[in-house]
């Protein structure tokens, strides 16, 4: 989810940038900011299903259905999607942009979603930030206990807007 040195795009309420801050204070003080959150969906349209990291600063251990992290200040919406599933998954793919949400239980996020299909490239897995992935049924992920919010939020708003089944 890239460098600590970078600073993440502040937003108020509305989602209008006001400033950056360090990823630490943004997540600390619950500042207003933007994330992205790209699913990926294999041939048979299965979910590629993250395993984050234990040592993660949040839900360290949880299962990710998404691809995705903050966006940077400056950065657009877009260009946060690619990288992240660059950093991620080490793939480059199309994107398709799907929705927007927010998150305010404690995250305090506007999300943008994007639809990215798996086409058998080389996956490198960012060692930081993920231990290992899964191909998953649309159930078979939802059904995860131990999903991170956000991501089943993402993946339960496509299904109810018939993006995946």
């Amino acid at each position: 989810m890239g460098s600590s040195r970078v600073r993440v795009q502040i937003v108020n309420a509305f989602n209008r940038p006001v400033g950056s801050a360090r990823r630490c204070d943004m997540r600390r003080l619950r500042m207003w900011h933007r994330a992205v959150y790209i699913l990926v969906l294999d041939c048979h349209d299965r979910v590629c299903v993250q395993r984050r990291t234990p040592w993660k600063d949040i839900f360290p251990g949880y299962h990710d259905l998404c691809a995705g992290g903050v966006v940077d200040a400056g950065e657009s919406m877009a260009c946060a999607a690619r990288r992240e599933l660059q950093e991620e998954l080490g793939l480059t793919l199309t994107l398709t942009p799907c929705l927007t949400l927010h998150f305010e239980e404690g995250m305090n996020a506007f999300g943008s979603v994007f639809l990215a299909r798996y086409r058998n490239e080389p996956i490198r897995l960012q060692a930081s930030e993920v231990a290992g992935i899964e191909w998953l049924t649309l159930e078979e992920a939802l059904a995860l206990d131990d999903a991170t919010p956000d991501s089943h939020q993402v993946l339960r708003s496509l299904a109810s807007k018939g993006v995946v089944r």
